[in-house]
């Protein structure tokens, strides 16, 4: 008696759990589609909106940028290209390798405007002529008439004579020149090693020729001053 009854609550509940199985089979998918689904990650969708932009190579505008690793700043290096048009190209100089006469500035050390220093005149002969206007003895320079100025000659303690400088005409440098002490030219006579400085002097509308003796036995760096004026007169101021 007591087996049978124990055997049926026995049945009961299996039934009772078989039961509560079922019903939650059927009733949970019905509740995860009332939930809807889950709610979407706001940084996915801000990942996938962000578009990896790849630049194009410069075809003739702008001049392209490449970033290096910033090591801490946001400083960009920036290649250039190389000049094929529509912009201006840099220039280098060249060097005067003819149709010209070189000049090369030189120190002023006359108190007045820097001059360059000129060439010989083209059509000075290489040695003085017989019209030249400095006539004291054993001068160590000398000018001579050509083209409206005077062409300025080297000369040594032998008599030997090397071209100098031309000197433009007074009428050129009083138009360039209206005041003041201007360096015509500053250089060293070749044959005495002696400095030679040629200044125009504004004011007294004459040019002044600064230089040196040969050195002798006797003297030492011994001047030799004169002017000439625009009649190409000479006079001298120490010799």
């Amino acid at each position: 008696m007591m087996s049978a009854q124990f055997r049926n609550r026995k049945a009961r509940i299996a039934g009772r759990i078989v039961i509560t199985l079922l019903l939650a089979l059927i009733l949970l998918p019905g509740a995860a589609l009332a939930a809807g689904p889950p709610p979407a990650n706001d940084d996915d969708d801000s990942q996938q909106q962000q578009q990896q932009q790849t630049p194009l190579p410069n075809g003739g505008g702008q001049q392209q940028q490449t970033p290096l690793p910033n090591g801490g700043g946001q400083q960009q290096q920036q290649t250039p290209l190389p000049n094929t048009g529509g912009g201006q190209q840099q220039q280098t100089p060249l060097p005067n390798t003819g149709g010209g006469q070189q000049q090369t500035p030189l120190p002023n050390t006359g108190g007045g405007q820097q001059q360059t220093t000129p060439a010989p005149h083209p059509d000075a002969p290489s040695t003085p002529s017989s019209d030249c206007i400095v006539a004291h003895a054993a001068t160590p320079a000398q000018l001579c008439p050509v083209a409206g100025g005077l062409q300025y000659y080297f000369i040594g303690a032998d008599g030997s004579t090397s071209i100098g400088p031309f000197i433009s005409p007074f009428t050129d440098l009083a138009a360039l020149y209206t005041a003041g002490t201007v360096q015509l030219y500053g250089g060293v006579n070749p044959l005495t090693g002696k400095s030679v400085e040629i200044h125009y002097l504004a004011a007294e509308y004459k040019i002044r020729v600064s230089t040196y003796y040969p050195d002798t036995q006797y003297d030492t760096d011994k001047p030799y001053t004169f002017t000439v004026n625009g009649s190409n007169s000479v006079s001298h101021i120490a010799w």
